[in-house]
Protein backbone atom coordinates (compact mmCIF):
# COMPACT_ATOMS: atom_id res chain seq x y z
CA UNK A 1 0.00 0.00 0.00
CA UNK A 2 0.82 3.57 -1.12
CA UNK A 3 -0.19 6.72 0.69
CA UNK A 4 -1.60 7.39 4.40
CA UNK A 5 -4.93 5.41 4.03
CA UNK A 6 -8.53 6.94 6.08
CA UNK A 7 -8.54 3.96 8.63
CA UNK A 8 -7.00 0.93 9.87
CA UNK A 9 -7.49 -2.04 12.06
CA UNK A 10 -3.92 -1.66 13.46
CA UNK A 11 -2.03 1.31 13.97
CA UNK A 12 1.97 0.72 14.82
CA UNK A 13 3.77 3.71 16.07
CA UNK A 14 7.36 3.57 15.32
CA UNK A 15 8.81 1.21 12.90
CA UNK A 16 12.11 0.14 14.95
CA UNK A 17 13.46 -3.34 16.48
CA UNK A 18 9.81 -3.98 17.70
CA UNK A 19 7.73 -1.59 15.67
CA UNK A 20 8.77 -3.41 12.42
CA UNK A 21 8.38 -7.06 13.93
CA UNK A 22 4.93 -6.16 15.63
CA UNK A 23 3.67 -4.81 11.98
CA UNK A 24 5.11 -7.37 9.48
CA UNK A 25 3.28 -9.92 11.80
CA UNK A 26 0.21 -8.68 12.09
CA UNK A 27 -0.14 -8.26 8.51
CA UNK A 28 0.71 -11.73 8.04
CA UNK A 29 -3.57 -11.96 8.57
CA UNK A 30 -4.70 -10.76 4.96
CA UNK A 31 -7.76 -9.45 6.43
CA UNK A 32 -7.01 -7.07 8.29
CA UNK A 33 -5.44 -3.64 7.43
CA UNK A 34 -2.05 -2.18 9.09
CA UNK A 35 -0.26 1.25 8.82
CA UNK A 36 3.14 1.54 10.07
CA UNK A 37 4.44 5.11 11.08
CA UNK A 38 7.83 5.99 10.82
CA UNK A 39 9.13 9.56 12.28
CA UNK A 40 12.20 9.04 10.42
CA UNK A 41 13.36 8.57 6.26
CA UNK A 42 14.10 5.33 4.72
CA UNK A 43 16.77 3.32 5.23
CA UNK A 44 17.76 3.62 1.23
CA UNK A 45 21.14 5.06 1.83
CA UNK A 46 24.39 2.79 1.77
CA UNK A 47 25.36 4.14 4.84
CA UNK A 48 22.03 1.82 6.52
CA UNK A 49 23.76 -1.19 4.59
CA UNK A 50 27.26 -1.74 5.02
CA UNK A 51 28.20 -3.00 9.03
CA UNK A 52 31.61 -1.39 8.70
CA UNK A 53 29.78 1.85 8.47
CA UNK A 54 27.83 1.58 11.59
CA UNK A 55 30.68 4.10 13.31
CA UNK A 56 29.02 7.04 10.86
CA UNK A 57 25.66 6.55 10.43
CA UNK A 58 24.92 5.74 14.13
CA UNK A 59 26.39 9.90 14.83
CA UNK A 60 24.66 11.35 11.98
CA UNK A 61 22.42 13.56 12.80
CA UNK A 62 19.78 12.78 10.22
CA UNK A 63 19.39 8.73 11.05
CA UNK A 64 18.73 9.37 14.99
CA UNK A 65 16.81 11.81 17.13
CA UNK A 66 20.06 12.89 19.29
CA UNK A 67 18.23 13.59 22.75
CA UNK A 68 20.04 15.44 25.00
CA UNK A 69 20.06 14.60 28.77
CA UNK A 70 19.77 17.16 31.59
CA UNK A 71 22.56 18.13 33.67
CA UNK A 72 24.02 14.24 35.43
CA UNK A 73 25.11 14.89 39.00
CA UNK A 74 26.39 11.89 38.89
CA UNK A 75 28.24 12.57 36.01
CA UNK A 76 29.91 16.05 37.17
CA UNK A 77 26.68 17.43 35.74
CA UNK A 78 27.48 16.68 32.19
CA UNK A 79 24.59 16.41 29.73
CA UNK A 80 24.44 13.42 28.13
CA UNK A 81 23.15 12.27 24.38
CA UNK A 82 20.74 9.71 23.59
CA UNK A 83 21.27 8.23 20.34
CA UNK A 84 18.02 6.37 19.02
CA UNK A 85 17.16 6.01 15.83
CA UNK A 86 15.20 7.77 13.50
CA UNK A 87 14.39 6.01 10.37
CA UNK A 88 13.24 3.15 9.25
CA UNK A 89 14.23 0.48 10.97
CA UNK A 90 14.74 2.66 14.35
CA UNK A 91 17.93 1.69 16.39
CA UNK A 92 18.42 -1.42 14.62
CA UNK A 93 18.94 0.80 11.14
CA UNK A 94 22.10 2.06 13.29
CA UNK A 95 23.50 0.20 16.22
CA UNK A 96 26.13 -1.80 16.67
CA UNK A 97 24.59 -5.07 15.31
CA UNK A 98 25.48 -7.11 18.25
CA UNK A 99 22.79 -9.36 18.99
CA UNK A 100 22.91 -10.61 22.75
CA UNK A 101 20.01 -11.83 24.70
CA UNK A 102 21.24 -11.83 28.70
CA UNK A 103 21.26 -14.47 31.11
CA UNK A 104 18.04 -16.56 31.44
CA UNK A 105 17.72 -15.43 34.61
CA UNK A 106 17.49 -12.02 33.52
CA UNK A 107 13.71 -13.12 32.11
CA UNK A 108 12.68 -15.39 35.58
CA UNK A 109 12.98 -12.49 37.73
CA UNK A 110 10.67 -10.89 34.97
CA UNK A 111 8.45 -13.40 36.11
CA UNK A 112 9.51 -13.07 40.14
CA UNK A 113 8.41 -9.59 39.63
CA UNK A 114 4.93 -10.36 38.21
CA UNK A 115 4.95 -10.47 34.79
CA UNK A 116 2.91 -13.61 33.99
CA UNK A 117 4.39 -15.25 30.46
CA UNK A 118 7.90 -13.59 30.10
CA UNK A 119 10.12 -15.64 32.21
CA UNK A 120 12.59 -17.28 29.67
CA UNK A 121 10.58 -20.61 28.76
CA UNK A 122 8.38 -17.90 27.72
CA UNK A 123 10.34 -15.63 26.05
CA UNK A 124 13.06 -18.26 24.49
CA UNK A 125 10.50 -19.33 21.36
CA UNK A 126 10.11 -15.77 19.95
CA UNK A 127 13.78 -15.06 20.20
CA UNK A 128 14.04 -18.55 18.14
CA UNK A 129 11.27 -17.26 16.05
CA UNK A 130 12.95 -14.35 14.74
CA UNK A 131 16.13 -15.61 14.27
CA UNK A 132 17.71 -17.32 11.78
CA UNK A 133 21.34 -18.26 13.31
CA UNK A 134 23.95 -20.05 10.72
CA UNK A 135 24.43 -22.26 13.72
CA UNK A 136 20.74 -23.78 12.41
CA UNK A 137 17.83 -25.04 15.15
CA UNK A 138 19.07 -25.68 18.10
CA UNK A 139 18.37 -25.71 21.96
CA UNK A 140 19.36 -21.63 22.49
CA UNK A 141 18.95 -20.76 18.56
CA UNK A 142 16.03 -20.63 15.59
CA UNK A 143 17.56 -21.55 12.35
CA UNK A 144 14.71 -20.25 9.92
CA UNK A 145 13.75 -16.43 11.21
CA UNK A 146 14.00 -13.54 9.34
CA UNK A 147 17.06 -12.00 11.40
CA UNK A 148 19.77 -13.73 9.57
CA UNK A 149 22.76 -13.74 12.44
CA UNK A 150 26.66 -15.14 12.88
CA UNK A 151 29.66 -14.91 14.86
CA UNK A 152 31.60 -12.05 14.26
CA UNK A 153 34.45 -12.80 11.95
CA UNK A 154 36.97 -10.13 12.53
CA UNK A 155 40.42 -10.11 10.78
CA UNK A 156 42.06 -7.58 13.19
CA UNK A 157 44.63 -8.89 15.24
CA UNK A 158 43.74 -6.71 18.55
CA UNK A 159 40.82 -8.77 18.94
CA UNK A 160 42.49 -12.24 19.05
CA UNK A 161 44.75 -11.00 21.02
CA UNK A 162 42.20 -9.42 23.57
CA UNK A 163 40.74 -13.00 23.53
CA UNK A 164 43.85 -14.56 24.85
CA UNK A 165 44.52 -12.34 27.32
CA UNK A 166 41.02 -12.72 28.57
CA UNK A 167 41.83 -16.46 28.85
CA UNK A 168 44.72 -15.73 30.46
CA UNK A 169 43.11 -13.85 32.72
CA UNK A 170 40.67 -17.25 33.56
CA UNK A 171 37.73 -16.05 31.75
CA UNK A 172 36.20 -19.05 29.56
CA UNK A 173 36.42 -18.36 25.59
CA UNK A 174 33.40 -19.42 24.40
CA UNK A 175 31.99 -20.15 20.92
CA UNK A 176 29.01 -18.48 21.47
CA UNK A 177 27.94 -16.13 24.22
CA UNK A 178 24.16 -16.62 24.24
CA UNK A 179 23.90 -19.88 25.68
CA UNK A 180 23.66 -18.51 29.45
CA UNK A 181 27.28 -16.78 30.17
CA UNK A 182 28.57 -16.19 33.64
CA UNK A 183 32.08 -15.45 32.93
CA UNK A 184 33.33 -15.82 29.62
CA UNK A 185 34.54 -14.03 26.63
CA UNK A 186 34.06 -14.26 23.01
CA UNK A 187 33.42 -12.93 19.57
CA UNK A 188 29.56 -11.77 19.00
CA UNK A 189 26.76 -13.13 16.90
CA UNK A 190 26.17 -9.83 14.51
CA UNK A 191 23.27 -9.56 12.27
CA UNK A 192 24.82 -9.60 9.35
CA UNK A 193 24.11 -11.69 6.65
CA UNK A 194 25.92 -11.56 2.97
CA UNK A 195 27.87 -8.52 3.86
CA UNK A 196 24.36 -6.86 4.96
CA UNK A 197 23.37 -5.32 8.12
CA UNK A 198 20.08 -6.93 8.96
CA UNK A 199 18.21 -4.42 10.09
CA UNK A 200 14.14 -4.71 11.11
CA UNK A 201 13.59 -3.16 8.14
CA UNK A 202 15.92 -5.51 6.15
CA UNK A 203 14.75 -8.84 7.68
CA UNK A 204 10.78 -7.93 8.58
CA UNK A 205 9.74 -5.31 6.02
CA UNK A 206 11.61 -5.51 2.74
CA UNK A 207 10.25 -9.04 2.52
CA UNK A 208 6.75 -8.23 2.79
CA UNK A 209 6.71 -4.96 0.84
CA UNK A 210 4.14 -6.53 -1.38
CA UNK A 211 1.66 -6.58 0.68
CA UNK A 212 -1.96 -4.71 -0.09
CA UNK A 213 -2.52 -4.89 3.56
CA UNK A 214 0.39 -2.80 5.03
CA UNK A 215 1.19 0.60 4.47
CA UNK A 216 4.87 1.88 5.71
CA UNK A 217 4.47 5.69 6.05
CA UNK A 218 8.31 7.14 6.79
CA UNK A 219 8.16 11.37 7.68
CA UNK A 220 5.21 10.55 9.77
CA UNK A 221 5.07 11.94 13.47
CA UNK A 222 2.46 10.71 16.13
CA UNK A 223 1.49 13.92 17.53
CA UNK A 224 -1.22 12.60 20.08
CA UNK A 225 -2.98 9.85 20.24
CA UNK A 226 -6.77 10.55 20.15
CA UNK A 227 -9.22 9.08 22.76
CA UNK A 228 -12.75 8.78 22.79
CA UNK A 229 -14.66 7.32 26.26
CA UNK A 230 -11.53 5.64 27.43
CA UNK A 231 -10.04 4.19 24.21
CA UNK A 232 -7.76 4.82 21.53
CA UNK A 233 -9.42 5.68 18.52
CA UNK A 234 -6.66 6.95 16.27
CA UNK A 235 -3.97 9.28 16.47
CA UNK A 236 -2.92 12.85 14.95
CA UNK A 237 0.01 12.90 13.23
CA UNK A 238 2.46 15.33 10.86
CA UNK A 239 3.08 13.58 7.52
CA UNK A 240 5.85 15.11 5.74
CA UNK A 241 5.33 18.22 7.49
CA UNK A 242 1.30 18.19 7.04
CA UNK A 243 -0.89 17.97 9.61
CA UNK A 244 -3.30 14.64 9.53
CA UNK A 245 -5.00 11.59 11.29
CA UNK A 246 -5.99 8.26 11.21
CA UNK A 247 -8.66 6.25 12.73
CA UNK A 248 -8.13 2.79 14.13
CA UNK A 249 -11.00 0.02 14.24
CA UNK A 250 -8.76 -2.37 16.24
CA UNK A 251 -5.80 -1.73 18.23
CA UNK A 252 -2.99 1.15 18.10
CA UNK A 253 0.68 -0.17 19.37
CA UNK A 254 3.07 2.31 20.49
CA UNK A 255 6.72 1.14 19.77
CA UNK A 256 8.31 4.74 19.68
CA UNK A 257 11.01 3.60 22.79
CA UNK A 258 11.76 4.84 26.11
CA UNK A 259 11.58 8.38 24.99
CA UNK A 260 9.30 8.88 22.72
CA UNK A 261 6.58 6.36 23.93
CA UNK A 262 6.33 8.12 27.27
CA UNK A 263 6.22 11.64 26.09
CA UNK A 264 3.33 9.90 23.61
CA UNK A 265 1.21 8.69 25.80
CA UNK A 266 1.62 12.16 27.99
CA UNK A 267 1.06 14.30 25.75
CA UNK A 268 -2.47 12.44 24.91
CA UNK A 269 -3.54 12.94 28.50
CA UNK A 270 -1.85 9.69 30.05
CA UNK A 271 0.74 10.05 32.43
CA UNK A 272 1.02 11.78 36.06
CA UNK A 273 -2.47 14.25 36.13
CA UNK A 274 -0.81 16.90 38.41
CA UNK A 275 2.23 17.83 35.89
CA UNK A 276 -0.41 17.28 32.76
CA UNK A 277 -2.97 19.63 33.90
CA UNK A 278 -0.16 22.08 34.49
CA UNK A 279 0.56 22.02 30.92
CA UNK A 280 -3.08 22.03 30.33
CA UNK A 281 -3.10 18.88 28.58
CA UNK A 282 -6.55 17.49 29.66
CA UNK A 283 -6.31 13.83 31.56
CA UNK A 284 -7.74 10.52 30.36
CA UNK A 285 -5.89 8.40 32.92
CA UNK A 286 -3.77 9.42 35.86
CA UNK A 287 -0.96 7.04 35.45
CA UNK A 288 1.74 8.27 37.39
CA UNK A 289 4.50 5.43 36.96
CA UNK A 290 4.52 6.81 32.93
CA UNK A 291 8.24 8.30 32.40
CA UNK A 292 9.27 6.70 35.59
CA UNK A 293 11.85 4.08 36.07
CA UNK A 294 14.19 4.35 33.06
CA UNK A 295 16.92 2.09 33.16
CA UNK A 296 20.20 2.40 31.35
CA UNK A 297 23.58 1.22 31.04
CA UNK A 298 26.18 3.47 32.42
CA UNK A 299 29.51 3.03 31.02
CA UNK A 300 33.59 3.59 30.97
CA UNK A 301 35.45 3.98 28.06
CA UNK A 302 39.75 2.77 28.72
CA UNK A 303 41.39 4.07 25.89
CA UNK A 304 44.69 2.47 24.69
CA UNK A 305 47.31 3.93 22.10
CA UNK A 306 48.69 1.10 20.20
CA UNK A 307 52.70 0.54 19.44
CA UNK A 308 51.63 -0.82 15.92
CA UNK A 309 48.73 -1.21 13.37
CA UNK A 310 47.05 -3.86 14.81
CA UNK A 311 43.71 -2.24 15.23
CA UNK A 312 40.52 -1.37 12.82
CA UNK A 313 41.95 1.84 12.38
CA UNK A 314 44.69 0.46 9.64
CA UNK A 315 41.17 -0.06 7.43
CA UNK A 316 40.80 3.80 7.41
CA UNK A 317 43.96 4.74 6.01
CA UNK A 318 43.49 5.44 2.06
CA UNK A 319 45.57 1.97 0.85
CA UNK A 320 43.49 0.26 3.62
CA UNK A 321 40.01 1.93 2.47
CA UNK A 322 40.79 0.37 -1.04
CA UNK A 323 41.36 -2.65 0.19
CA UNK A 324 38.54 -3.62 2.10
CA UNK A 325 36.49 -1.48 -0.66
CA UNK A 326 37.68 -3.99 -3.70
CA UNK A 327 37.13 -6.93 -0.52
CA UNK A 328 33.31 -6.09 0.26
CA UNK A 329 32.72 -5.57 -3.33
CA UNK A 330 34.30 -9.07 -5.12
CA UNK A 331 33.32 -10.93 -2.17
CA UNK A 332 30.79 -9.37 0.36
CA UNK A 333 33.54 -9.75 3.19
CA UNK A 334 36.20 -7.82 4.93
CA UNK A 335 35.98 -4.81 7.32
CA UNK A 336 33.10 -3.48 5.83
CA UNK A 337 31.00 -6.63 6.55
CA UNK A 338 31.86 -6.51 10.16
CA UNK A 339 30.90 -4.79 13.37
CA UNK A 340 33.54 -1.75 15.08
CA UNK A 341 32.54 -3.66 18.02
CA UNK A 342 33.22 -7.56 17.66
CA UNK A 343 34.57 -9.15 20.50
CA UNK A 344 33.27 -8.11 24.82
CA UNK A 345 32.28 -10.77 27.74
CA UNK A 346 30.14 -11.32 30.72
CA UNK A 347 31.70 -10.96 34.15
CA UNK A 348 30.58 -10.88 37.91
CA UNK A 349 32.32 -8.46 39.79
CA UNK A 350 31.35 -10.70 42.91
CA UNK A 351 32.08 -14.63 42.49
CA UNK A 352 28.73 -15.16 44.73
CA UNK A 353 25.85 -13.08 42.05
CA UNK A 354 23.98 -16.10 40.25
CA UNK A 355 24.22 -13.66 36.46
CA UNK A 356 26.79 -11.31 35.59
CA UNK A 357 26.72 -7.73 37.00
CA UNK A 358 28.97 -6.44 34.02
CA UNK A 359 29.98 -6.61 30.38
CA UNK A 360 32.84 -5.41 28.26
CA UNK A 361 32.73 -4.48 24.52
CA UNK A 362 35.86 -3.84 22.53
CA UNK A 363 35.86 -1.17 19.88
CA UNK A 364 38.32 -2.71 17.29
CA UNK A 365 39.38 1.24 16.87
CA UNK A 366 39.26 4.09 19.17
CA UNK A 367 35.96 5.81 19.92
CA UNK A 368 34.98 8.70 17.63
CA UNK A 369 35.39 12.04 19.24
CA UNK A 370 32.35 13.52 18.33
CA UNK A 371 29.74 10.79 18.04
CA UNK A 372 26.56 11.89 18.34
CA UNK A 373 27.29 16.18 18.51
CA UNK A 374 25.07 18.66 17.34
CA UNK A 375 27.42 19.06 14.33
CA UNK A 376 28.93 16.23 11.60
CA UNK A 377 32.09 15.95 10.44
CA UNK A 378 32.72 12.60 9.19
CA UNK A 379 36.95 13.69 9.99
CA UNK A 380 35.57 13.55 13.99
CA UNK A 381 34.95 9.87 13.87
CA UNK A 382 38.39 8.99 12.44
CA UNK A 383 40.81 8.32 14.95
CA UNK A 384 43.82 10.06 14.70
CA UNK A 385 46.26 7.05 16.04
CA UNK A 386 46.09 3.53 16.05
CA UNK A 387 44.33 2.22 19.21
CA UNK A 388 41.15 0.40 20.68
CA UNK A 389 38.88 0.79 23.71
CA UNK A 390 37.00 -0.87 25.78
CA UNK A 391 33.57 0.26 27.05
CA UNK A 392 33.00 -1.44 30.22
CA UNK A 393 29.38 -1.46 31.61
CA UNK A 394 27.39 -1.59 34.83
CA UNK A 395 24.86 -4.64 33.47
CA UNK A 396 22.42 -4.91 36.07
CA UNK A 397 22.36 -0.86 37.39
CA UNK A 398 19.88 0.10 40.49
CA UNK A 399 19.62 3.31 39.40
CA UNK A 400 16.82 5.11 37.93
CA UNK A 401 15.58 8.20 35.72
CA UNK A 402 12.68 9.33 34.44
CA UNK A 403 11.31 10.80 31.14
CA UNK A 404 8.97 13.86 31.92
CA UNK A 405 6.71 16.63 29.47
CA UNK A 406 9.12 19.54 29.38
CA UNK A 407 6.14 21.12 26.89
CA UNK A 408 2.81 20.32 26.06
CA UNK A 409 4.57 21.05 22.24
CA UNK A 410 5.25 17.64 20.91
CA UNK A 411 7.58 19.10 18.85
CA UNK A 412 9.75 19.74 21.63
CA UNK A 413 11.97 16.85 23.07
CA UNK A 414 11.58 16.11 26.62
CA UNK A 415 13.39 16.35 29.66
CA UNK A 416 15.82 13.23 30.15
CA UNK A 417 17.19 12.68 33.67
CA UNK A 418 19.04 9.62 33.44
CA UNK A 419 19.87 9.56 37.28
CA UNK A 420 23.18 7.41 37.04
CA UNK A 421 24.75 6.45 40.19
CA UNK A 422 21.91 7.88 42.58
CA UNK A 423 22.28 4.36 43.93
CA UNK A 424 25.67 4.24 45.21
CA UNK A 425 25.82 0.53 44.16
CA UNK A 426 26.13 1.29 40.94
CA UNK A 427 29.86 3.37 41.53
CA UNK A 428 30.89 0.42 43.43
CA UNK A 429 30.43 -2.22 40.71
CA UNK A 430 31.38 -0.49 37.93
CA UNK A 431 34.77 0.62 39.71
CA UNK A 432 35.30 -2.94 40.41
CA UNK A 433 34.92 -3.89 36.52
CA UNK A 434 37.10 -1.44 35.62
CA UNK A 435 39.45 -2.26 37.55
CA UNK A 436 39.36 -6.04 36.70
CA UNK A 437 39.61 -4.92 32.55
CA UNK A 438 42.45 -2.90 33.46
CA UNK A 439 44.59 -5.37 35.07
CA UNK A 440 43.55 -7.76 32.30
CA UNK A 441 45.12 -5.09 30.06
CA UNK A 442 48.40 -6.06 31.21
CA UNK A 443 48.54 -9.47 30.09
CA UNK A 444 51.47 -10.58 27.44
CA UNK A 445 49.25 -10.87 24.87
CA UNK A 446 47.93 -8.14 24.85
CA UNK A 447 50.20 -5.92 26.73
CA UNK A 448 52.72 -6.63 23.75
CA UNK A 449 50.33 -4.01 21.66
CA UNK A 450 49.79 -1.41 24.00
CA UNK A 451 52.44 1.43 23.67
CA UNK A 452 50.01 3.77 26.61
CA UNK A 453 46.97 3.69 28.35
CA UNK A 454 45.32 6.82 27.05
CA UNK A 455 42.40 7.11 29.41
CA UNK A 456 42.29 6.92 32.07
CA UNK A 457 45.56 6.75 31.96
CA UNK A 458 48.94 5.92 34.61
CA UNK A 459 48.03 8.53 36.58
CA UNK A 460 45.37 7.20 37.84
CA UNK A 461 45.76 4.18 39.79
CA UNK A 462 43.79 4.20 43.35
CA UNK A 463 39.87 3.64 43.42
CA UNK A 464 39.12 8.03 44.58
CA UNK A 465 41.05 8.64 41.44
CA UNK A 466 39.11 6.49 39.14
CA UNK A 467 35.86 7.61 40.66
CA UNK A 468 36.63 10.88 39.79
CA UNK A 469 37.63 10.24 36.23
CA UNK A 470 34.55 8.08 36.01
CA UNK A 471 32.55 10.86 36.74
CA UNK A 472 34.03 13.17 34.54
CA UNK A 473 34.67 11.04 31.68
CA UNK A 474 31.86 8.30 31.82
CA UNK A 475 29.53 7.62 29.00
CA UNK A 476 25.95 6.31 28.54
CA UNK A 477 24.87 3.53 26.62
CA UNK A 478 21.48 3.66 24.13
CA UNK A 479 19.48 1.29 26.11
CA UNK A 480 17.28 3.28 27.68
CA UNK A 481 14.62 1.53 28.46
CA UNK A 482 11.92 0.95 31.54
CA UNK A 483 9.81 3.67 31.23
CA UNK A 484 6.38 2.56 30.97
CA UNK A 485 7.12 -0.62 32.75
CA UNK A 486 4.90 -3.53 32.64
CA UNK A 487 4.03 -5.51 35.80
CA UNK A 488 1.17 -6.86 38.19
CA UNK A 489 -0.11 -3.52 40.62
CA UNK A 490 -2.91 -1.70 38.93
CA UNK A 491 -0.38 1.55 39.25
CA UNK A 492 1.92 -0.07 36.46
CA UNK A 493 1.82 1.47 33.28
CA UNK A 494 1.41 -1.71 31.47
CA UNK A 495 -0.44 -5.35 32.50
CA UNK A 496 2.20 -7.97 31.35
CA UNK A 497 -0.12 -8.47 27.96
CA UNK A 498 1.48 -4.72 27.26
CA UNK A 499 -2.10 -3.36 27.30
CA UNK A 500 -1.81 0.37 28.83
CA UNK A 501 -3.99 0.19 31.92
CA UNK A 502 -7.09 2.78 31.99
CA UNK A 503 -7.10 2.75 27.82
CA UNK A 504 -8.74 0.61 26.19
CA UNK A 505 -7.08 -0.16 22.40
CA UNK A 506 -3.69 0.75 23.62
CA UNK A 507 -0.53 -1.19 24.07
CA UNK A 508 3.02 -0.89 24.36
CA UNK A 509 5.63 -2.76 22.72
CA UNK A 510 9.06 -1.61 22.71
CA UNK A 511 11.95 -1.11 25.26
CA UNK A 512 10.25 0.96 27.49
CA UNK A 513 8.24 -2.39 28.69
CA UNK A 514 11.09 -3.72 30.53
CA UNK A 515 10.72 -3.75 34.65
CA UNK A 516 14.46 -4.72 34.79
CA UNK A 517 17.10 -4.04 32.22
CA UNK A 518 19.02 -7.15 31.07
CA UNK A 519 22.68 -6.98 31.37
CA UNK A 520 23.00 -7.17 27.30
CA UNK A 521 22.62 -4.90 24.20
CA UNK A 522 18.91 -4.75 23.54
CA UNK A 523 18.05 -5.36 19.97
CA UNK A 524 17.54 -8.99 20.53
CA UNK A 525 15.55 -8.75 23.22
CA UNK A 526 13.33 -6.23 21.62
CA UNK A 527 12.79 -7.95 18.34
CA UNK A 528 12.28 -10.63 20.85
CA UNK A 529 8.81 -8.22 22.54
CA UNK A 530 7.85 -7.74 18.93
CA UNK A 531 7.36 -10.90 18.39
CA UNK A 532 5.71 -11.91 21.25
CA UNK A 533 3.75 -8.86 21.22
CA UNK A 534 2.31 -9.61 17.84
CA UNK A 535 1.56 -12.83 18.90
CA UNK A 536 -0.73 -12.26 21.90
CA UNK A 537 -2.06 -9.06 20.08
CA UNK A 538 -3.50 -12.63 17.44
CA UNK A 539 -4.97 -14.24 20.20
CA UNK A 540 -1.77 -17.12 19.92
Amino acid sequence: MNGLPAACDYLVIGSGAAGAVVAARLSEDPDVRVVLLEAGGKDDSLLFKLPGLEFAVGAHPRSNWGFMTEPVPGLDNRALVYLQGRVLGGSSSINGMIYTRGHSREYDIWRQMGCEGWAAEDVLPYFKKSEGNVRGEGQWHGGSGPLKVRPAKPDIPICDAFLEAADAAGFPVLDDLNRDTVDGFGYYDINVEHGRRMSTARSYLEPVRGRNNLAVISQALALRLIIEKGRAKGAELLVRGEPTSIMVDGEIIVSGGAVKSPQLLMLSGIGPAEPLRQLDIPVHHDAPKVGQGLQNHVCYRPQYICNAPVSASRDLTPLGAVKASLQYAFQRKGPLAESYAPAGGFFRTDSALETPDAQVVLLSALAPTNAGGSRFRLGDLLPKEHGFGLTIYQGSPHSRGTVSLRAADPLVFPKIDPGYFTDPRDMQVLLKAVNRMREMMKYPAIARYIEREMMPGESVQDDDALEADIRCNGATAYHQCGSCAMGPDPDAVLDPQLRVRGIDGLRVADTSIMPRIPNAALHAPTIMIGEKAAAMIRGH
